[in-house]
C-alpha cells in the first residue's frame, strides 16, 4: 500500500514503534505502538514528525536521527 507523501517525509515512517492504521475507508493514520507504554508519546502524532525522543530505527533502516 503506498503511503501519503506527508507520511514519506515523516521520521514514523522509519520507526520501528509505527504501526499502519487504515480505516474501512481508506483513510491512513500512523499508529506510535510506544504510547501504549509510555505517555509522553501521542498515540496517533501530528505529522509530519521531524524529531522524537522514542525514535529507534525499524530493522533495514538507516536512522534519520542521531
Amino acid at each position: 500500500m503506498a503511503t501519503t507523501a506527508v507520511f514519506d517525509r515523516s521520521l514514523c515512517q522509519s520507526c520501528h514503534w509505527m504501526r499502519m492504521i487504515v480505516s474501512g475507508r481508506g483513510s491512513q493514520f500512523l499508529l506510535c505502538q510506544k504510547s501504549q507504554s509510555d505517555t509522553r508519546f501521542a498515540k496517533y502524532p501530528p505529522q509530519p514528525i521531524a524529531q522524537c525522543t522514542g525514535y529507534e530505527p525499524s530493522e533495514g533502516q538507516a536512522a534519520r536521527q542521531p
